[in-house]
């Protein structure tokens, strides 16, 4: 006979695979967007460009919001990619491409750790090198609020006198509003949330 404690359970469960169901994509949502970060654009001394992404994004927000007089100068700093073959100097050959004078541009090579915490201290010293007071980063969404937290504990560390903003790239990898809806979305969001974490612990 079936019990009436067995009874509750089973409308728990329907209960829930409802309010899952009903609430699936909102919670999604949230999910994403809960890692991007985003300042009020001020035009600001340089604009910092992050690599890691190899579909251009970063580098077109980028230059849309230089073109707007948002930064005085691009910032590219990268890893080798190749034998011979550095994302720097790529990166900087596209900007220029979409329109951005030569001399407006400062690429180097990061040596040291290949990592957003690595890559920080190397943007820093040179926006430390230029006498910057304020600065614009530009990364994919979903990687801004962990940037957004490695940047502002780096210029600490530093003991820098310096404003930091944030400008999100739209990532056609992991759309913030769909990215469950294809593989490359599921991966990066799973990654940068494992990241997230891990920089929480290890740093």
């Amino acid at each position: 006979k079936f019990k009436t404690s067995n009874w509750i359970i089973v409308f728990i469960v329907i209960l829930l695979i409802a309010l899952i169901t009903l609430f699936r994509v909102p919670i999604l949502e949230k999910i994403g967007s809960n890692l991007v970060y985003r300042s009020d654009l001020v035009p600001s001394d340089a604009i910092v460009v992050l690599a890691g992404s190899h579909s251009g994004n970063r580098i077109k927000e980028a230059v849309r919001i230089f073109k707007k007089g948002m930064g005085k100068v691009i910032i590219f700093s990268g890893y080798t990619l190749y034998p011979g073959m550095d994302s720097h100097v790529g990166m900087k050959q596209y900007a220029i491409r979409l329109g951005v004078p030569e001399d407006k541009i400062i690429a180097e090579k990061a040596n040291g750790e290949t990592s957003t915490r690595g890559e920080a201290y190397v943007n820093l010293k040179q926006l430390e090198h230029l006498k910057a007071e304020s600065f614009i980063l530009v990364t994919s969404s979903f990687h801004t609020r962990r940037s957004h937290w490695v940047y502002k504990r780096e210029i600490k560390k530093l003991g820098m006198e310096i404003i930091l903003r944030v400008q999100p790239a739209p990532d056609p990898r992991a759309p913030i509003d769909s990215w469950w809806k294809i593989r490359s979305g599921k991966i990066q969001i799973l990654l940068e949330y494992i990241k997230t974490f891990y920089y929480f612990f290890a740093y």
